[in-house]
């Protein structure tokens, strides 16, 4: 029996619901979309957001050439491969966790576009580079054990520093 009612109520509900999207826009104003005044507000950024905006997609750009490089290590079947490799290529040269420096000069850009002037920034940067720092050291450390022919002129994350 209720099955006879179901397309008059489906019936019902589209009307109800059409009329009811009808009069919602009948009171809403037309919106104007004024492209020249969003370019005239990117024109009032200072010059410490654009590098910083430079500086966010240039550590952007190496972390995902980094992950690039460490996705193509393992190759075929993830089960059944049990073998680590040594990357190679971009900062990989220099450090051994170069996807967490590029983390780093990624946070960096935020600081500098913000102005560095914001103390939640700067913890959160502190955090980043201290969380990074620790986690890199131990991917050293455990390259340096793993591998007799790892280089041993990498740094762990910072050149020259750790």
């Amino acid at each position: 029996m209720c099955s006879l009612c179901v397309p008059e109520v489906y019936s019902y509900i589209i009307t109800q619901a059409v009329h009811s999207v009808l009069r919602q826009r009948a009171r809403i104003t037309d919106i104007e979309l004024k492209f020249l005044e969003y370019g005239n507000s990117l024109l009032k950024l200072g010059w410490w957001q654009w590098t910083g905006a430079l500086v966010f997609m240039w550590g952007w750009i190496h972390q995902l050439r980094c992950h690039k490089i460490l996705g193509s290590l393992r190759t075929g079947n993830q089960e059944e491969t049990n073998e680590y490799a040594i990357p190679y290529g971009d900062w990989f040269e220099i450090v051994s966790c170069p996807h967490y420096l590029a983390e780093i000069v990624i946070y960096a850009g935020i600081l500098i576009a913000s102005g560095a002037s914001d103390l939640t920034v700067w913890l959160l940067f502190g955090y980043v580079v201290a969380n990074l720092t620790f986690a890199a050291t131990e991917m050293h450390k455990w390259y340096l054990h793993k591998f007799d022919s790892y280089p041993r002129y990498r740094w762990s994350i910072i050149p020259f520093v750790c």
